[in-house]
């Protein structure tokens, strides 16, 4: 009895986790985002990953957009800021030491596969402008700086939770390809979460 009871309780949660609430509201939204981005930094010959040695990783991104929701699509401008990331490395009896820094401009689109219901998978890419800067300092304190700006692209999902028709908590993950600097190629991870705001 007891059985049938814990199973009909969670059924009943489940049904009431996935019911479809009032239709979402339809509009221009704005959205914050914030989370952990995780370098990469392809290790080619004769690049700048190889020259300078350094292994960049984990920093934390945060990032604004406007948009504008109609069923089951989205589409928005973003601006990203990731914090600059530094490394060490030793070289004999001497460190040197690299910095790398960048912030994207994009162009994104969302599939929301299940938009009037509280809970609801989605899909993303976009393309944009990345700026890129590299810089290697000796123990000298002598330092080499490489800028660029670069086309991205990128490719993610993630989920969407209902608040009410106009606020939703999205949480996602995204692979972003920034491009090459000084022959080196940069591509990150980012897991976000944020929430946005319908008009």
């Amino acid at each position: 009895m007891k059985k049938t009871l814990v199973t009909m309780a969670s059924a009943l949660v489940l049904t009431m986790a996935v019911a479809a609430p009032a239709s979402a509201r339809d509009g221009f939204y704005v959205a914050l985002r914030g989370g952990n981005t995780d370098y990469n930094m392809n290790d080619k010959e004769d690049n700048a990953a190889s020259k300078s040695r350094a292994e960049f990783g984990d920093t934390w991104m945060m990032s604004g957009a406007l948009g504008y929701k109609y069923k089951y699509f989205r589409i928005e401008g973003e601006y990203i800021y990731r914090d600059d990331i530094d490394d060490e490395y030793p070289s004999g009896r001497s460190t040197y030491k690299s910095s790398l820094e960048s912030d994207s401009f994009m162009a994104n689109i969302y599939l929301d596969l299940m938009p009037n219901y509280w809970v609801s998978p989605y899909l993303n890419a976009g393309i944009g402008i990345t700026r890129l800067d590299l810089s290697n300092q000796d123990p000298g304190g002598d330092k080499v700086t490489y800028s660029k700006d670069n086309f991205t692209w990128a490719l993610g999902g993630g989920l969407s939770i209902r608040l009410n028709r106009c606020l939703n908590i999205d949480a996602g993950y995204r692979y972003l390809d920034m491009g090459d600097i000084n022959k080196a190629n940069i591509n990150v991870h980012e897991w976000y979460g944020g929430l946005r705001f319908t008009f």
